[in-house]
């Protein structure tokens, strides 16, 4: 195998002058085409119709297909969200950024992205999200002028706000697009996460796709992306626009025993569709065979507008060959998926594709006679022993050069991120891998859809109030994966749920073991101790956790807690607002603070930390019945009567607020 690095082009300008002179409208001839990004999120490019489903309705794909360049072998670097998006943005391996698994390491604020070279080349840049995974908080709105993603409000009803609906995410990007002046090329990026787990498509489109949901996602992501490229139309500038449709992923579909996607390194889950509408139509219809990788996006986007490259990109310019040079030797694909170490204590797996053959590096290697065997099912290693040592000694190449922070220790999340990420069918966080390493993920997936069952029943469980029952379902879970640092959490606060404050209090301490570095258990556990009445313990552990992160919002929380519970309301009012300065954007210690200037008589601080409440929609039922409190207090009974009523209006069960209304009617 020759060298397998490569960088990115930088000798075709012509090519990109060409197209910028190709462009229909006199005026445009000084500027550069605008750029539409649309990230596909878990569509597998064998359900769209330009792939070949002939039961595939997915007309705007389609025709973008007929209308550019098609990619039919493009190949992800990731099997998740966020290291995927990550090396999309930068063309750069996520490992080399130290990103490998989703909501953890940010993205590097140095790193030059899509979205800061094309600013500072003069470009309107904006974002348009679809699921927290790709948020502010993990730097994915590096170099956006407009980033509206909105996962930090608290809704009623929705308070993970995990993510969002492609037509939630269209209104912005179709009235940001609507708004732009005409003098200055724009980038746009949408994100469409549809096609994600569980399958809920709406209407048409459920019905329609009663059978096949997952096809039915497909379909409304579709619908969108023509949404999308009908405003260009209208605007004008369609042809002005490059357009490019990527997936960031794949999904199993039951193939080799995973339901989703994550685990394996299978092309289900690794084969992604990859469409580029050039401006003015060029090259329409083109279908390129060559191998190819996500990692390339941006170069090649890049390189099409002539726009200099960043140095030292992993990803390359496919210019060339989109106009028919081919290489002699295209880069070869290379994936990996910490996933299975990450969240389970499993063999992390690596890959390496080239157009015969895939090898994966596991604690039973495999290897695919891709021209053969395309849907991976015959391992050969054993009968192609030479092929397989190339590829594997190509592999360790291309990660030697990922540099420390490859190896970097991931974070583990904190409660709420994970319940965000459960909802979005992410499960299980091990705190590593045992001693001696992990086991090879092939031996272990039939226990993992039965892990994922018994989460799912322990979580609708508690949330009908029946902790027994999520007791239950969460000790069957950790026999299955004792190391599961999330599910020793939730079984903690199952026990805590039942007044179990003994076990609560274990369960949390076993967490503590399995991430030592994060302040979430010794809180929990503090939390506990308290509303036992253990005062003394309960504040040792808060202690510990402050120890553990210094500065903390949620250490100044549960000391306010902590002291509220022994009456203590001037000093929790002071540890409260140190929380709020610490960490404006979290609505729960304003919350407390509300509740404790209640009890303190401090009408004007209640009033304060209630609107801002409301305004950021927490808790809006409870938030309005305050603020009635408040109005009664001061003798106000019409405004009070008036906050009531609305509390009422949210939460017809609110029977404290119908208490206070029937009070005031005395």
């Amino acid at each position: 195998m020759k060298r397998i690095l490569f960088r990115a082009s930088t000798c075709l300008v012509p090519l990109a002058l060409a197209l910028v002179a190709a462009l229909a409208a006199p005026h445009a001839q000084a500027l550069r085409p605008n750029v539409l990004l649309i990230t596909l999120d878990t569509v597998r490019a064998d359900h769209l119709g330009a792939y070949g489903d002939k039961d595939a309705q997915t007309p705007a794909l389609d025709r973008l297909a007929r209308e550019g360049v098609r990619f039919a072998d493009a190949f992800t670097h990731a099997p998740l969200t966020g290291p995927a998006h990550a090396g999309i943005l930068t063309g750069v391996y996520p490992a080399r950024l130290g990103i490998r698994d989703n909501a953890a390491t940010p993205l590097p604020p140095d790193v030059p992205t899509l979205a800061s070279t094309l600013k500072k080349a003069g470009y309107h840049t904006g974002a348009f999200i679809a699921a927290f995974i790709l948020d502010r908080a993990y730097g994915f709105d590096h170099g956006f002028d407009e980033f509206d993603s909105h996962f930090d409000r608290f809704e009623a009803g929705d308070k993970l706000k995990a993510e969002r609906t492609a037509g939630q995410v269209l209104q912005p990007a179709l009235a940001w697009l609507s708004t732009l002046p005409a003098d200055k090329p724009f980038f746009a990026w949408v994100h469409l996460y549809d096609a994600h787990a569980p399958y809920t498509p709406p209407e048409p489109y459920r019905t329609r796709f009663r059978s096949q949901p997952y096809d039915g996602e497909i379909a409304y992501v579709d619908s969108a992306v023509g949404r999308l490229v009908a405003m260009l139309e209208r605007k004008g500038v369609l042809d002005r626009t490059l357009i490019v449709a990527i997936g960031d992923h794949g999904e199993s579909l039951g193939e080799h025993g995973e339901q989703e996607h994550g685990l394996f390194l299978y092309d289900s889950v690794l084969h992604i569709p990859f469409i580029a509408r050039l401006p003015a139509r060029a090259h329409a219809g083109l279908v390129v065979t060559e191998q190819v990788r996500a990692l390339d996006l941006m170069p090649t986007v890049l390189d099409v507008l002539g726009v200099p490259v960043p140095p030292h990109l992993d990803g390359r310019s496919l210019v060339p060959v989109i106009a028919g040079k081919h290489a002699a030797n295209p880069p070869p694909a290379y994936a990996e998926s910490d996933y299975p170490l990450l969240h389970f204590g499993w063999s992390a797996l690596e890959s390496l594709r080239v157009p015969e053959w895939k090898y994966i590096s596991a604690p039973r290697p495999e290897l695919y006679d891709l021209r053969r065997d395309p849907s991976e099912r015959a391992n050969v290693i054993d009968r192609q022993a030479n092929v397989a040592g190339r590829l594997a000694s190509d592999l360790q190449q291309v990660a030697s050069t990922f540099g420390p922070a490859a190896k970097a220790k991931q974070a583990m999340p904190d409660p709420d991120t994970i319940a965000r990420l459960r909802s979005l069918g992410y499960v299980g966080f091990a705190g590593g891998a045992p001693a001696g390493g992990g086991p090879d993920p092939k031996n272990m997936i039939g226990r993992l859809e039965t892990f994922r069952r018994l989460l799912t029943d322990a979580s609708e469980a508690l949330r009908r109030r029946q902790p027994a029952a999520a007791v239950e379902k969460l000790k069957q879970a950790l026999a299955i994966d004792e190391r599961a640092y999330d599910v020793h959490l939730a079984l903690g606060d199952a026990y805590a749920e039942q007044r179990d404050y003994e076990h609560a209090v274990g369960e949390y301490d076993a967490a503590a073991l399995l991430n030592p570095t994060s302040a979430d258990p010794l809180l929990a556990a503090a939390n506990a101790l308290g509303a036992a009445g253990q005062i003394a313990q309960a504040a040792a552990k808060i202690d510990q956790a402050a120890k553990v992160q210094p500065g903390s919002p949620e250490v100044a929380s549960a000391r306010g807690v902590l002291a509220e519970r022994q009456g203590l309301f001037a000093e929790a009012l002071q540890d409260f607002r140190e929380a709020i300065t610490r960490n404006p954007s979290d609505p729960r210690p304003r919350s407390h603070a509300a509740a404790v200037a209640l009890e303190m008589k401090r009408f004007d601080v209640a009033q304060e930390q209630l609107t801002t409440l409301l305004h950021v929609g927490f808790e809006p039922a409870r938030t309005h019945y305050r603020l009635g409190l408040v109005a009664e207090s001061r003798g106000d009974a019409a405004t009070a009567a008036r906050e009531y009523r609305r509390a009422l209006a949210i939460d017809p069960t609110l029977a404290d607020a119908r208490g206070a209304l029937a009070r005031l009617r005395k």
